[in-house]
């Protein structure tokens, strides 16, 4: 009977407007629309675990009457967004890959080669600050805190703490005995201090006239972290000669940075031209900038001798032996160092490839020097 009455029950629910079933149940409407709804999704949670041949009717009774017809609230939270809010409204677009994920035309980004062949040429865009005097700080402050506080820890056992005015009297010749020996501290400070500023005098003085010994330390000190070594044969007054250790072709990278027509970027194979053209272009950025830290450390330094050498398997290969003078260069431009070796370097063939000096073009005292410097940096 409590099945039928229940069936009864649902088909006149059904059956009945909704608008009539409000006016019909004005309190329960009323009390279920205040209802907030987890507290609905709870009650209903509750009754089907108190009542679970309530709930299986239930179930029973909707499957019955509704008929698999109306959508659940599930299936339609489920549903396809509007066709608005799709970024891709045909089949081929619903395949593929999102926009966000694309790289973008305007910001390319470089290959693993044009880093390496930038990387390489960033040398001759390497700027150095010229020497400066060095500066000496002046001598630190000294509190006297610490002196009155250490000649206070020492006396005042030399008074009882209910002798008052005996130990006033202490804590007075305390601070007299700190007074004294920051005057002490100090004078032995500024002391110090003026014996560094008047070392550092007389360095900056001497670099300044290109006396050897600090010129040439100063230069082996600036030139111990380049890239291409750099050994010092002499160094002194306005002048310095100078063997520049030079790289390999090998160093360059295998593929030569590349942009399609499309304005992607790429690489491609050098051809011999290009590669041989390339590595004359290193050779220059290694010199302009050897050159330019001479400058920057040497005051002194007007004139540079400087020779270009090529270790390998052949053994020290002779690349270009030149003079340049500090008022006579572009030392700005970027592109100075291989403008001075294109009519220093000998280049040969069809690919104009760098080749050592001939012997009918070498200095005479060239190859001593080279063994010289070579053998002092070993």
């Amino acid at each position: 009977m409590g099945f039928g009455r229940r069936l009864a029950r649902k088909a006149v629910r059904k059956a009945t407007p909704r608008s009539v079933r409000r006016a019909m149940h004005p309190v329960r409407t009323v009390k279920y629309a205040v209802t907030p709804r987890p507290v609905k999704k709870l009650s209903r949670a509750v009754y089907t675990v108190t009542n679970p041949l309530g709930a299986a009717e239930n179930k029973l009774i909707n499957a019955v009457f509704d008929g698999g017809s109306r959508r659940s609230r599930g299936s339609r939270r489920s549903s396809p967004p509007p066709a608005a809010w799709r970024p891709y409204t045909t089949s081929a677009a619903a395949s593929a890959p999102s926009r966000a994920a694309q790289p973008i035309a305007s910001t390319p980004v470089q290959t693993p080669f044009e880093d390496q062949l930038a990387a390489l040429m960033s040398v001759q865009r390497a700027r150095f600050a010229p020497a400066q005097p060095p500066a000496v700080p002046p001598p630190p402050t000294v509190d006297p805190a610490a002196f009155q506080q250490a000649e206070w820890a020492r006396r005042k056992n030399e008074a009882y703490f209910w002798q008052r005015a005996k130990r006033r009297r202490l804590r007075e010749e305390a601070e007299e005995v700190a007074r004294v020996l920051v005057e002490h501290e100090r004078d032995r400070l500024y002391a110090i201090q003026q014996d560094y500023r008047m070392r550092a005098d007389a360095w900056w003085q001497a670099l300044c006239r290109g006396d050897p010994q600090v010129l040439g330390a100063a230069l082996a000190t600036a030139f111990a972290d380049n890239p291409a070594p750099v050994w010092i044969r002499e160094a002194a007054g306005n002048g310095a000669l100078l063997v520049l250790v030079l790289p390999p072709s090998t160093v360059l990278p295998s593929r030569k940075p590349h942009i399609t027509p499309t304005g992607r970027r790429s690489s491609k194979a050098w051809t011999k031209t290009e590669y041989q053209q390339t590595y004359a272009e290193l050779l220059g950025a290694h010199l302009l900038a050897t050159i330019r830290e001479s400058w920057a450390v040497g005051p002194s330094l007007t004139n540079l001798r400087i020779i270009g050498i090529r270790v390998g398997d052949l053994g020290r290969q002779i690349l270009f032996d030149l003079n340049v003078r500090r008022q006579d260069g572009q030392w700005d431009n970027d592109t100075w160092g291989t403008q001075i070796l294109s009519e220093q370097m000998h280049r040969t063939g069809r690919t104009r490839e760098v080749s050592p000096l001939p012997t009918e073009k070498l200095r005479e005292d060239s190859g001593s020097i080279v063994a010289v410097a070579a053998a002092v940096s070993e």
